[in-house]
């Protein structure tokens, strides 16, 4: 009698509960399946699309690259042969025509100043790194001048010869030069001419690659005819200037 109780109950338990699910399926509408309608694929299927621009690999400018003098010091800097080619090339290009002007003193006879003037001009070619060679046509002239009361005419020459210039170091601005040829002179007052040969020697400086200032002196050599006691002799006999010049080159 003490079990059957316990088992009454729970039947009755049971038995409650399932009338309450029989009413609760009849009040719910029957849902039928339907076809889905623009069903979304499953997330685990899901596909990114592509377009077709996306699948064209870009093709990417290659980037200049810095260069780093220390790690790449020959493709970043000129050699020393190269600036040393480029330096001779500059220096080779020296050579051309030139005119110049020069004035100072000259002495015909001795210890008699006479104020002088010449223009000169010709050509010089590069002789080497340092070197230039050429030739040179000049004409000039001594001023009259009086000494002791004594005067002394005018004196104009003309003169044909070589020329020459040596720089002092590749890059050097001051050169020698020397110059040496044949010349010829009249004497204006007494119609005396005579000729010979001269040379000079000097220095200047080059204040452009156009222009330059020099200092020559120049020694002139020349012979006198003397006729007398049966006899025919030459003397020989010397003109000197110091000339200051400037010079223009093309």
């Amino acid at each position: 009698m003490q079990l059957a109780r316990p088992v009454a109950a729970m039947a009755a338990v049971i038995a409650a509960f399932a009338a309450s699910t029989a009413v609760h399926a009849q009040t719910k509408p029957v849902e039928t399946w339907q076809p889905a309608q623009h069903q979304e694929q499953d997330p685990a299927k899901r596909l990114p699309q592509v377009s077709p621009e996306a699948t064209t690999v870009p093709q990417v400018a290659p980037q200049p690259q810095p260069v780093d003098a220390q790690s790449q010091p020959y493709a970043a800097q000129p050699s020393h042969a190269a600036r040393q080619s480029a330096r001779v090339r500059r220096e080779e290009d020296r050579g051309g025509f030139f005119i110049g002007v020069q004035g100072g003193k000259g002495w015909v006879y001795e210890d008699v100043d006479q104020s002088a003037l010449a223009v000169n001009a010709g050509y010089r070619w590069q002789a080497g790194p340092v070197s230039l060679i050429g030739i040179e046509a000049a004409a000039g002239r001594l001023d009259r001048t009086r000494d002791d009361g004594h005067p002394y005419g005018k004196v104009e020459y003309a003169s044909l010869g070589a020329n020459a210039r040596f720089n002092f170091g590749r890059t050097g601005p001051v050169y020698a030069l020397v110059r040496a040829g044949y010349w010829s002179a009249d004497q204006h007052g007494t119609g005396q001419s005579t000729d010979g040969g001269y040379f000079g020697a000097g220095l200047g400086v080059d204040i452009t690659r156009n222009f330059n200032l020099s200092l020559v002196y120049t020694n002139y050599v020349y012979f006198d005819d003397w006729e007398g006691d049966g006899l025919d002799y030459d003397d020989i006999n010397r003109a000197d200037t110091l000339m200051l010049g400037a010079e223009v080159r093309f």
